[in-house]
């Protein structure tokens, strides 16, 4: 895949399924984050004011503790 030079791309880490869901709705802690982080390429001069972010989200998946999980 082809990076476009108005494309920001956002590998956020691990996040609870409850901040997701708010991210969705434009609202909550990741929503929060990403837009200080778009706000500060900006004001920096190192992004496009087109630029369109790509968000990235790894969830890990849950470890198997017991004997029937």
């Amino acid at each position: 895949m082809k990076q476009e030079t108005n494309t920001i791309i956002l590998e956020m880490g691990a996040a609870k399924n409850k901040d997701i869901r708010n991210l969705q709705r434009g609202e909550g802690k990741i929503y929060s984050n990403i837009a200080n982080i778009l706000k500060q390429l900006k004001a920096k001069g190192e992004t496009p004011e087109d630029a369109q972010p790509i968000i990235v989200i790894v969830r890990k998946k849950r470890e198997k503790t017991g004997l029937f999980d």
